[in-house]
């Protein structure tokens, strides 16, 4: 009887083995296990190149729930069972815990309030809304907890009628500006809007003693290496995440915490910058030679990137502003 209970035990194991496997091998991407360009970046090393691609193979639409701890008294909470499920993180302080940012579903966001109560007995004491967009796990926390978001986020949550719209008890109580540090709790956080990028709500919480940048939406796996999501349609601008960009590798920091994937390292961002920004040179100076929009995707495929793709979203951005024929005029006139 043992045996065949053993026996049993086995078969069960590997079965639930396969299924684990199962949906991995299902979610390889269209950007995914991409060969690297022929001529990769200015700067970019072969081996940079791979390690970016790299953590790009390994994102997954669905995932399990994982807590891991960072660094000191910072835990990332990475995945869930929802697709596309977005990562969150918490800090533990003094008395309290203070959340970066929050799941896209009221059931995600309490599996995650589980998961805190198994570290800390601290209540949950404020939250960081890093952009607008799927913020619905808020609607977890219990009232009182003070949440915190830049001054367009919250106009932008007051408006939306999406599906993850937020109820009114809910929408942030607390409004930043471009840069402001706050210490909660004893915490230290220093909050940054650079620029309009993935919206024109986005946030960067920056915690300095333990050199930990969340990145939120700026920082994402899911899209090839020379494309990032964009939302023009929300004050988003390929431009703004270029500032952003930079603006992330001037902070001290040796931990970028991404929005959908992993957590990547300062000479990951400095890849994906200029991935991105080379993509952008070259659009911006076919549009100055007076290339079409059809020209212009032929010569710079966007294999495995979402629709409107990188380039589109450059190019509308580039003819709106009139940036790229300044640029001609100017040149024209030297």
């Amino acid at each position: 009887m043992k045996t065949l209970e053993k026996l049993a035990s086995r078969i069960a194991a590997m079965c639930a083995l396969l299924l684990l496997a199962a949906p991995a091998a299902a979610q390889n991407e269209a950007f995914q296990r991409q060969p690297l360009p022929a001529q990769l970046p200015a700067g970019v090393t072969v081996d940079q190149a791979k390690h970016l691609q790299a953590l790009i193979d390994e994102f997954r639409f669905v995932e399990p729930l994982v807590v891991t701890k960072l660094k000191d008294n910072i835990y990332f909470a990475r995945g869930g069972p929802d697709n596309n499920a977005p990562n969150m993180s918490f800090v533990v302080g003094r008395t309290g815990v203070v959340l970066v940012d929050n799941k896209n579903s009221v059931n995600l966001e309490k599996a995650v309030l589980a998961e805190i109560a198994k570290i800390t007995p601290n209540p949950v004491i404020a939250d960081i809304v890093q952009h607008s967009e799927h913020q619905s796990g808020v609607a977890a926390l219990p009232a009182g907890v003070t949440i915190i978001a830049h001054q367009n986020a919250k106009r932008r949550m007051e408006e939306s009628t999406e599906r993850d719209r937020v109820p009114p008890s809910h929408i942030p109580t607390k409004t930043v500006g471009n840069d402001e540090t706050m210490t909660i709790d004893g915490i230290r956080v220093r909050l940054l809007h650079f620029a309009p990028a993935v919206t024109d709500t986005d946030l960067v919480a920056y915690f300095p003693d333990q050199k930990v940048a969340f990145a939120s939406t700026l920082l994402v796996m899911n899209f090839p290496l020379a494309s990032t999501v964009i939302h023009r349609d929300l004050g988003g601008s390929v431009a703004g995440w270029l500032e952003n960009a930079k603006g992330l590798l001037a902070l001290d920091a040796d931990m970028y915490v991404t929005d959908h994937g992993g957590v990547l390292t300062k000479e990951d961002v400095r890849t994906k910058l200029a991935f991105v920004q080379e993509k952008w040179n070259k659009v911006k100076a076919m549009i100055a030679e007076g290339k079409s929009l059809d020209e212009i995707k032929a010569a710079i495929p966007s294999v495995g990137d979402r629709k409107p793709t990188m380039v589109e979203d450059m190019y509308a951005e580039l003819q709106s502003t009139g940036t790229a024929s300044a640029s001609s005029s100017a040149s024209s006139r030297k």
